[in-house]
């Protein structure tokens, strides 16, 4: 593989402004490169790009990224510093996840210039919303794919990581409805929903539960002006868990501390409470981590087993019957304006990528 194409095409997909919503120009600029690399493309409605490389043997996996960064930033400038690449701070760098999709444009190039060899066919989605609670993969129809097992390239921590298990992850949003009234003149006669909202929070069990469940609150909304007794407030947060009846324990005391608030008011409670994505747990035996773990072995790396906090869209595309185990691309902070990526780090993830897709036969023996 080639080091310098490979940090040349992060650079040019980093320069391109793609916030979540708003990947119209990255779609069709990967939508072109993805075809002038050999794949026949497709695009969904909502978004998602479908490409598909054919193979030269037995065969089908799926390697899978996003296209969206997170929050709203634009105007994205990388600076390299020392062998990392990063922002002035300003601004997030977009590592997550366009370091995952430089790596599958550098597989592409190298299949390409290489002679034929026996390669299962790959089947490549670059998802939409997925900064959005996994939108684009939410909404893809899986019965387009004929992959039997895949690759998400879109975690953090050290190349040579697998994240095979992940949690539950349920958003919540919770409003209170009180009686407006005038602060000023007769705040007797109003019922404050920020109170009934501040109560329950207080109230309620967040942060890390246990080694394996997490609550947040983490937008309040809600009143109209200093004057007025606010008569309704919007809570918007979340709670993930690894463990199903942990998970369901901690909506019950989130949900109880918020009826108990809005009962001891005389206020009203609406409460919502939306699965996001489902854990999945990839066994070592499995298609995904073997082949992955094979890979990463190949190159002289140390396999490590790893237990995530959050959710990817492998979570989708095991909940919809394609397993898929998460592989680093060496982004770290993501999500933050300190948020970085080693240039060797991103070579060695792309290394195994590259051993993933050509070293494991489809059947079960090594090549």
């Amino acid at each position: 593989m080639d080091r310098d194409r490979l940090l040349a095409t992060f650079l040019e997909l980093v320069a391109v402004d793609s916030p979540t919503g708003h990947e119209t120009e990255i779609g069709r600029l990967l939508e072109t490169r993805f075809a002038g690399l050999g794949c026949e493309t497709s695009r969904d409605e909502i978004g998602n790009l479908l490409a598909v490389m054919p193979g030269t043997g037995p065969g089908t996996i799926l390697i899978s990224t996003h296209m969206d960064t997170a929050g709203s930033d634009r105007g994205i400038t990388p600076i390299i510093d020392d062998g990392l690449i990063r922002t002035d701070g300003s601004t997030i760098l977009g590592a997550d996840d366009k370091s995952g999709i430089a790596c599958c444009l550098e597989l592409l190039t190298l299949l390409r210039d290489t002679p034929a060899q026996p390669r299962p066919t790959i089947e490549f989605v670059v998802s939409v919303g997925e900064e959005r609670g996994l939108v684009g993969s939410r909404h893809l129809d899986v019965s387009r794919l004929t992959a039997s097992h895949g690759f998400v390239l879109d975690t953090a921590g050290p190349i040579g990581s697998i994240t095979y298990w992940t949690p539950t992850s349920v958003y919540l949003t919770i409003t209170f409805t009180g009686r407006k009234a005038h602060a000023g003149v007769e705040p007797e006669k109003g019922v404050s929903a920020i109170r009934m909202a501040a109560e329950a929070v207080a109230a309620m069990p967040l942060g890390r539960i246990d080694e394996e469940t997490v609550a947040n609150i983490g937008t309040v909304s809600g009143g109209e002006a200093r004057n007025i007794v606010p008569g309704s407030v919007v809570l918007e947060g979340m709670a993930r868990s690894h463990d199903q009846a942990k998970l369901d324990e901690q909506v019950r005391a989130i949900r109880e501390a918020c009826e108990h608030a809005a009962g001891r008011h005389g206020g009203q409670l609406e409460f919502a409470a939306e699965e996001i994505y489902r854990t999945y747990r990839i066994p070592e035996g499995a298609p995904p981590y073997r082949e992955a773990a094979d890979a990463i072995r190949s190159l002289g790396l140390t396999v490590t087993p790893r237990k995530s906090g959050g959710g990817t869209d492998a979570n989708l595309f095991n909940a919809k019957g394609i397993p898929c185990v998460a592989l680093p691309t060496g982004m770290v902070d993501e999500h933050a304006t300190s948020e970085r990526i080693s240039i060797d780090d991103l070579v060695a993830a792309c290394r195994v990528l590259v051993a993933i897709a050509t070293r494991t036969r489809r059947d079960g023996g090594p090549t």
